[in-house]
């Protein structure tokens, strides 16, 4: 035997050592593992949702909302543009108009948003002071700078209505469920989740999770951070605005501060589900906003505090242009924070906005709470940070900053997520398949194996060990690298074994017709291989293309599969090509067998 050889079966012997030893892990339940072994090899073969069980999920993503969003955000740019249109300010000034120019715009023209009944119209209504102004509005102008609204009644009068385009909200609403859909993965991915299924329905607005293996004990996180809205706003905190006479008599357990930062407040348990329902009472004007946030404590009222906060409506800058996030640590109270960094879009708004307010308070609003509303010192550039405040246990503030930190950088939801269906499925769900499904997979392996040595004699005998080869390199690859194994993985691994046994069996056809025609055993052998390897390559070939596709666009249990079948075309080219003939190699030269018993 030549050198080559040799080094060829220290290949073919170190494969299946190291296949064994990235396998052992998983099998250490029938086959105690040695400790040095589980140090080494970390990984393994996690079962799916359909063996193991896990949690199931299922969310109505509201569309209403993320649609009554996008509109605001559009009624607030019409506001603007009207005060170009009745000659208030020139059209290159529209982004820069100040506090002064703008209450003169809405002295002329007033926007209001308007909901109407069954909340499904998301409609802007302008109401012109004077005709002449309301004349200078069409349906041209109106096409020209807003291509998402339509003219529904009023052109010409001192009262118009614009609604939002019917095929625009249906993109909308399509477009909100597959956003959700690809943040909430990114959310998963981000906590290392292996194998979850993500499925949008956009005609439904729904969303199905499942993720296998989840505990009972991580439940309330997960849940948690999947549905967390995560929409990071800054907002300039109105503080000059006298929001006395907004204030009502309030309820037992409100109280209200009469300084010159007039706001209500609360304290004690569910003292913010008091507070939101006294301010969902008071009349607010279309273009701000009361919202909710942290008081520090009061010993005489008792228990947690919350405070409102007056501030415009729509948000100066968002967390759309978040480049990234951190957990940090405050360097004087040494409490968790999350330090945030923005793209440069993000800190030349961040920088503009607190250039022109210094002096004034930004609220930083995540979802509807303020978490912190500090005095602008200087301009603010690209770097920030949340600071979440003193009121938990600093392992709890700890374990929130991480999880917020998980949800800013997968971004935020485009709308918030209602649950509709919750699920912790137990492994018993997927016994009685698994014992079948393995069953059925063991009974096709071994009725193949048989099959081959009564055929094929002794190159069937190869084939055989070939077979059982790619299936431990198989497993033990899935081992090292952690794969998930669901029941479409195990049809996988029976497929496997097909086409391991097919480039066997075309390899095998050539070696005899090369027998018939009178060559030696060993001629037959070279020439067998040579002439049946581009045959099971083109094979493969087309196989690992569909297992490409499957990957690149199926979810959960298809894309296990795919996997699977991926990572088995690989095994079964290595040891249907490459170890068959080293060990074809030694029945030829080193035995020196002169019939070659192929069937």
């Amino acid at each position: 035997m030549d050198r080559g050889w040799y080094f060829r079966l220290a290949i073919v012997v170190g494969s299946s050592v190291l296949g064994f030893l990235a396998l052992w892990p998983s099998v250490d339940r029938w086959l105690p593992c040695p400790d040095i072994v589980k140090e080494t090899f970390t990984n393994q073969i996690n079962p799916g949702l359909d063996i193991k069980g896990g949690l199931r999920l299922m969310y109505e993503v509201e569309v209403d909302e993320y649609i009554r969003d996008r509109r605001d955000r559009i009624a607030e740019q019409v506001q603007r543009q009207c005060g170009v249109l009745i000659g208030v300010v020139p059209e290159e000034e529209v982004d820069e108009i100040d506090k002064v120019k703008l209450a003169e715009i809405q002295q002329r023209c007033k926007v209001e948003r308007v909901d109407k009944e069954g909340g499904a119209v998301r409609a802007i209504r302008i109401t012109f002071s004077n005709q002449e102004d309301a004349s200078k509005l069409s349906k041209t102008w109106v096409k020209d700078y807003f291509r998402d609204l339509r003219v529904a009644s009023g052109v010409g009068d001192q009262v118009v209505d614009l609604h939002m385009r019917e095929e625009q909200l249906t993109n909308m609403r399509e477009t909100a469920v597959r956003q959700s859909e690809r943040t909430i993965t990114n959310r998963i991915d981000s906590l290392g989740v292996l194998e979850p299924t993500v499925i949008a329905r956009p005609n439904d607005g729904d969303i199905i999770i499942e993720i296998p293996g989840a505990q009972e004990s991580s439940f309330e996180r997960i849940k948690s951070i999947i549905s967390r809205t995560a929409q990071l706003q800054f907002k300039i905190v109105d503080d000059e605005s006298d929001t006395r006479a907004m204030f009502t008599t309030p309820p037992e357990g409100i109280y209200l501060n009469a300084d010159s930062q007039n706001f209500a407040e609360a304290f004690g348990e569910d003292a913010r589900d008091r507070l939101r329902a006294y301010v969902a009472t008071l009349a607010v004007p279309d273009d701000r906003e009361l919202a909710i946030g942290r008081q520090d404590p009061d010993p005489e009222r008792g228990g947690e505090g919350w405070r409102t906060y007056y501030m415009n409506r729509i948000a100066d800058a968002t967390g759309e242009d978040l480049d990234d996030a951190a957990v940090g640590f405050d360097p004087q109270s040494g409490s968790p924070e999350v330090d945030f960094t923005m793209n440069s879009r993000g800190a030349s708004r961040m920088s503009d906005l607190t250039g022109r307010n210094i002096g004034k308070r930004m609220a930083i609003v995540l979802d509807d709470r303020v978490e912190s509303a500090p005095v602008i010192q200087g301009e603010i550039g690209a770097r920030g940070r949340i600071t979440l405040g003193a009121y938990l246990d600093r392992n709890q503030l700890l374990q929130e900053a991480k999880d917020l930190v998980v949800v800013l950088q997968a971004g935020a939801l485009p709308a918030p997520l209602r649950p509709a269906n919750e699920q912790l499925i137990g492994p018993t769900l997927g016994r009685d398949s698994v014992k079948r499904g393995a069953l059925a997979a063991l009974v096709g392996i071994l009725l193949v194996v048989v099959f081959m040595a009564m055929y094929y004699q002794v190159a069937g005998l190869v084939a055989d060990a070939m077979v059982l080869l790619n299936l431990q390199l198989l497993l033990g690859i899935m081992s090292g690298i952690g794969a998930t194994l669901t029941l479409p993985g195990v049809a996988a691994i029976a497929l496997t074994v097909g086409m391991a046994v097919d480039a066997n069996v075309l390899i095998t056809e050539r070696i005899r017709e090369e027998l018939r025609l009178g060559k030696s055993p060993r001629s037959a052998v070279e020439q067998g291989y040579a002439r049946a390897y581009s045959s099971v390559f083109d094979s493969q070939l087309t196989t690992a293309i569909a297992g490409i596709v499957l990957w690149q666009f199926g979810t959960g249990p298809i894309k296990g599969f795919a996997t699977m079948l991926l990572i088995g075309i690989g095994t079964s080219l290595f040891t249907g090509t490459f170890c068959s003939k080293v060990l074809f190699d030694w029945l030829v030269r080193g035995a020196r067998v002169q019939r070659l018993r192929v069937g």
